[in-house]
């Protein structure tokens, strides 16, 4: 199976960055833009997981003892993949409390022989995927308010096809104090 670490948002957040989401379509003449259900933070990918690094994860995971806390969105923003398309995310504000998870997770899963590529934390939230914007249009055209959001579980998700849709599905969720 196919996973990754996550934050999941409360249902009015989760709508709120949808709507962001639909006016990022209105000025794309293309994209692979994430499904409503699917939208999170990540805060590491791991890949294919066996069932069995998958129990490890689950009790290696469960001994993170952090409290909640808050975090907020800023602006749209993109990273480019080719002349034309590009990945456009959410950006999230950079706070210690998200890089020490991020650190915290890779520690933890190290501990457990899972290897996990070494690069610098971006928090964000895809919006995205290949999107060509409009010739005449701009990222920088769509205004959006902070978003406060609440950090109060980490959620270890699985990516699964259904269909031709990609599915994410909350496979264990260990919660912060």
């Amino acid at each position: 199976m196919r996973t990754f670490i996550a934050l999941l948002f409360e249902d009015e957040q989760n709508s709120i960055i949808y709507d962001i989401l639909g006016e990022v379509r209105a000025i794309s003449d293309s994209g692979n833009f994430t499904h409503k259900d699917n939208l999170h933070l990540t805060i590491l990918y791991i890949g294919h997981t066996s069932e069995e690094d998958l129990e490890k994860m689950k009790n290696k995971l469960s001994e993170i003892k952090l409290d909640r806390f808050d975090y907020k969105t800023n602006r749209i923003k993109y990273f480019k993949k080719s002349n034309t398309r590009i990945i456009v995310y959410l950006g999230v504000d950079k706070i210690d409390l998200l890089e020490n998870l991020y650190n915290n997770i890779r520690t933890k899963l190290k501990e457990i022989g899972i290897s996990i590529q070494s690069e610098k934390y971006t928090p964000h939230i895809t919006l995205g995927r290949q999107v060509k914007i409009k010739e005449e249009d701009s990222l920088d055209s769509i205004y959006c308010n902070t978003l406060n959001l609440k950090a109060t579980k980490i959620s270890i998700m699985e990516s699964i096809k259904v269909g031709n849709r990609l599915v994410y599905k909350e496979v264990f969720s260990i919660p912060l104090k």
